[in-house]
């Protein structure tokens, strides 16, 4: 069959419906929707079920008991969701699972489309999980298929881990091959299997220990590490920096470097690594964000005897922040082997040409017209409210802002400032997909304590940073067919909201601002919810 040009994130999702995965769950956030929205795109042909969720806890949640029920389960998020599917991860490690259940975790380096740019690769060793990153498309599909296989072999969750870079790299790759059926096993219901108490937390944390032994002797076999070349100058690099290393060096005569390929991150092949440093006598490390490799290698060359000099982000060879460029590797590639002449040489002056594409905001985006109008509002009563937000497209407005945390924290923030006696009134904004996810558990403390707060919601129908996915307030399930409304104004009501506003979209301009006076007036907890619809980013 011919090739088809595909991206990093559809390669995967081939991989996972080639695996026989059942069910797809995530959460909106990139890097990892594109994964979610190819499968999704698929459901109907290919048979597997996809389903946007509210959170990433609870998309990990459906997709443990898809697992247990047999079926094979894949979850997306990127990185600060790796940060609520936390407390679940960290029982499921303890249970493990039953039909193959593999986490797609998106890191962004450089935070070209988040708030931060954490370095997941920790979650492993925490979640004491396995952890692989592929290099290309056409791995990360073998990759995907692999983990699968291999996390109902163990067991065990095992997570990818993939950057941007990766998710929008292409290559031309065969057309993904439709399984003969879905992946099926009988329900697994072994008594205090999927119970984590404190009468079997130990013999389970035990049982994870050994596992763990296990895993770490088939990863000495992983297909997805290898080392090229030989001398006693080694390089090594996982994942997609391995694949820009490779641009980096084009052309040049490398016969005095060893390059070690990384694709299991977690546990580490310590015996590979230690067969690696004993062969080489300085040794460059390249990664994305933190020094987690550096680090580690360190560790076993010390464990094993073997301590040849390793230079990366510790030793400021390599930078300590931010996506790592092509031309950043050169540099130091360079001073590590003198005389290295490459086929192309990048530089910082011609940095654009790497440069990701960074998030815009649509046209006439709408926070701005409402945030400008709230300030004005506020300065004709002689108020100037604290503003505390969270991410998401009000970015677009932070002028007006003092304060912008994460998912949910907005409304905390708020009434953290009026508890330190601020002597404004707090006010919280929150977009229609970030209510869902976690403000309104931050709304339910608030109307239980007698809150004196405002919170607004900007409803522009759906998470249209991440591509326009919708929120149960429209009433719309993933596939485009009809749902039940679960709406904003009727849970506030619940949360214990002693005033509800609504300005809908065919409202005039001076109804906003009247309600906007209205409300920053008005004593308790109120809500006011403005729905403008906007067009998703491209």
């Amino acid at each position: 069959m011919n090739a088809m040009r595909i991206n990093g994130d559809t390669a995967l999702a081939w991989g996972a419906i080639e695996a026989g995965a059942s069910c797809v769950t995530g959460y909106p956030g990139s890097p990892g929707t594109g994964t979610f929205t190819a499968m999704s795109d698929t459901a109907a042909e290919y048979g597997h079920e996809a389903e946007w969720c509210l959170n990433e806890r609870i998309a990990l949640d459906v997709a443990a008991g898809v697992s247990q029920g047999g079926r094979r389960a894949l979850v997306c998020m990127k990185s600060v969701g790796m940060n609520v599917a936390l407390d679940t991860l960290m029982v499921l490690n303890m249970t493990g699972v039953h039909a193959g259940l593999v986490i797609l975790m998106g890191d962004d380096p450089g935070a070209w489309g988040s708030q931060n740019e954490q370095d997941g690769r920790y979650f492993a060793p925490l979640a004491e999980i396995p952890m692989l990153e592929p290099a290309t498309p056409a791995e990360g599909r073998r990759m995907m298929r692999w983990a699968f296989d291999f996390s109902e072999s163990f067991r065990t969750v095992v997570v990818l881990r993939i950057t941007r870079s990766f998710s929008v790299c292409e290559a031309d790759l065969p057309p993904v091959r439709r399984p003969a059926s879905l992946h099926a096993l009988d329900p697994d219901r072994e008594p205090m299997r999927w119970i984590s108490s404190l009468s079997n937390c130990i013999p389970n944390h035990r049982r994870l220990h050994q596992n763990l032994r296990d895993i770490s002797q088939s990863f000495e076999e992983v297909p997805f590490n290898r080392i090229d070349g030989a001398g006693e100058l080694g390089v090594i690099a996982s994942g997609f920096v391995h694949s820009k290393l490779q641009d980096a060096l084009e052309g040049a005569d490398t016969s005095g470097l060893r390059c070690l390929k990384l694709g299991s991150l977690y546990p580490l092949p310590r015996r590979l690594i230690t067969n690696f440093l004993e062969r080489c006598r300085r040794i460059l490390v390249l990664e994305e964000v933190d020094p987690y490799l550096e680090d580690s290698i360190k560790t076993i060359g010390y464990d094993g005897g073997v301590t040849p000099k390793v230079i990366g982000k510790r030793s400021e060879h390599v930078p300590g922040e931010g996506e790592l460029f092509r031309w950043q590797m050169q540099e130091a590639l360079m001073a590590h082997l003198p005389g290295l002449t490459p086929k192309r040489v990048f530089t910082e002056a011609g940095w654009q040409e790497e440069k990701p594409y960074r998030k815009s905001h649509c046209a006439g985006c709408p926070y701005n017209d409402v945030l400008s109008a709230l300030r004005e509002e506020a300065a004709a009563l002689g108020q100037n409210p604290f503003l505390t937000a969270d991410p998401g497209c009000v970015v677009i407005a932070a002028q007006y802002l003092d304060t912008k945390l994460c998912m949910g924290s907005a409304v905390g923030a708020a009434l953290g400032l009026q508890k330190a006696g601020v002597g404004e009134r707090a006010v919280a904004i929150t977009g229609d997909s970030a209510f869902y996810h976690s403000t309104v558990n931050a709304l339910i403390h608030a109307g239980s304590t007698g809150a004196n707060l405002l919170l607004v919601v900007l409803d522009n129908a759906g998470s249209l940073t991440t591509g326009g996915q919708p929120t149960p307030d429209r009433g719309v399930l993933v596939a485009g067919k009809p749902g039940p409304v679960i709406g904003i104004d009727n849970l506030a009501a619940a949360c214990g909201v002693d005033s509800i506003w609504t300005v809908e979209e065919k409202d005039p301009e001076n109804r906003m601002r009247s309600v906007f006076r209205e409300a920053l007036q008005a004593e308790g907890l109120g809500l006011v919810t403005i729905r403008r619809r906007c067009e998703p980013v491209d």
